[in-house]
């Protein structure tokens, strides 16, 4: 950690606290809006929030490449704030008002899509190409071992004290503009096109990103990671909904084991396996594979992540569950560092939260993917959706499998295009 530029540091950092504090409510959020306005409702205000996570996300990647990055983070930070304290007045001793507290998410999720490409965009800035893979293996770990604190502080307060929670994340959000307002410089000075100065328009940014998608290159990274995501997401949709309706009573964990559970046991336990491996064995398993072929890593993880997920898809018994799950887990831990290495390797400087940006809506369109799985599980018997996953997690095996094939070459290609 010593070796990494300050500003990286200090981003690993406002991540790691930023994913305590978001995680105490985003994941019961849903549950907040489906108790107090009803599940359709609250499906229709969800693909709002999705959309516009999209929008920010298109016009923050833009601008960045545009403007710099420091401007367009503290232009964010100040309304995900602004959107957190008015979310948290939206529900104090008065009263609770979920429809004021919905435009208040779309402000905060806007927001979020608008930084999200700029912090990516603002670590390659600063770090070396040998540097990326344990810059990522640690914000890996460092997001999940916040998503699990989080996750289990709102797990206890969320509905006893979702004002004060608020409230929390509003005050890590202002702490972490501050610390970026005195201690992070701008990471990118872009050179004013004349050209471009004087379009002024708003088909010069659908340009742009109609250009990025003719990267070949890129399109493909950014199907495989769809599929990807596409995949671990049905653990909280399909696969979660289909352990409830067969095991709705309880059985077993395992034939040596009194301990029982029923179906909602079984996802929760799956979640808690995953998040905690993650955080336990994240640098164990990437100091043991450090000396090995990158791309071997990579392929080698992908195997494990779909072939765990695979079985977790058609089996219900207890047992064979826990151990998929390891191992789709051991697979999640060795892939992603590589897969985001990759990524940070092959987007030119000059359009670098452009790129980046694309990346994150590839991410909330496969979160959608597995979202219509769900929709669709009432048509098809569960053995022609796990065709379907299957089918995901070999097209996803093969693009990768191209796609590194000839990384060596196109990544020379790049550092000469830039």
């Amino acid at each position: 950690m010593q070796k990494l530029h300050p500003t990286i540091c200090i981003r690993l950092f406002l991540q790691f606290i930023s994913s305590i504090s978001t995680m105490t409510v985003l994941p019961y959020i849903i549950i907040y809006f489906a108790g107090k306005l009803g599940s359709t409702i609250t499906g229709v205000l969800f693909l709002c929030v999705m959309s516009s996570t999209v929008l920010g996300s298109i016009c923050g990647g833009y601008l960045s490449d545009k403007i710099g990055r420091k401007r367009i983070i503290i232009f964010a930070e100040f309304f995900i704030f602004f959107g957190y304290i008015g979310a948290a007045l939206a529900n104090y001793n008065w009263g609770m008002f979920p429809y004021l507290t919905f435009l208040f998410f779309i402000c905060i999720q806007f927001s979020n899509g608008v930084v999200e490409p700029v912090y990516q965009a603002l670590v390659i800035d600063v770090s070396k190409p040998d540097q990326r893979k344990t810059i990522y293996t640690y914000s890996y770990w460092l997001r999940n071992l916040g998503v699990a604190i989080g996750s289990m502080i709102g797990a206890f307060f969320f509905f006893t004290n979702l004002f004060l929670l608020l409230l929390g994340v509003a005050f890590t959000t202002i702490i972490s503009l501050l610390i970026t307002i005195f201690y992070i410089e701008e990471t990118y000075h872009p050179t004013l096109n004349i050209k471009e100065s004087k379009d002024g328009s708003h088909l010069q940014m659908w340009r742009e990103y109609i250009k990025i998608l003719k990267n070949k290159f890129f399109a493909v990274f950014l199907i495989a990671s769809l599929f990807i995501v596409s995949v671990e997401e049905q653990l909280t949709n399909y696969i979660g909904v289909r352990l409830a309706t067969e095991l709705p009573e309880t059985i077993p964990l395992a034939s040596f084991f009194s301990f029982e559970v029923d179906g909602i046991n079984l996802l929760g336990i799956l979640k808690a396996e995953n998040t905690i491996l993650v955080i336990c064995f994240t640098l164990m398993v990437m100091n043991i594979v450090k000396k090995w072929n990158d791309r071997f890593i990579l392929l080698m993880g992908l195997f494990l992540f779909f072939g765990g997920y695979i079985v977790i898809s058609f089996t219900t018994t207890p047992f064979i569950l826990i151990i998929a799950m390891f191992i789709a887990s051991i697979g999640e831990i060795m892939y992603i560092p590589i897969q985001q290495t990759i990524l940070a390797n092959i987007v030119p400087s000059h359009a670098r939260s452009t790129y980046m940006a694309l990346y994150s809506i590839a991410i909330i369109c496969g979160m959608s993917a597995a979202g219509i799985f769900l929709m669709i599980s009432s048509w098809f018997p569960p053995i022609i959706l796990t065709a379907f996953i299957s089918l995901m997690g070999m097209i996803s095996f093969l693009l990768f499998y191209k796609l590194t094939f000839r990384r060596t070459v196109l990544s020379v290609n790049q550092k000469n295009a830039d």
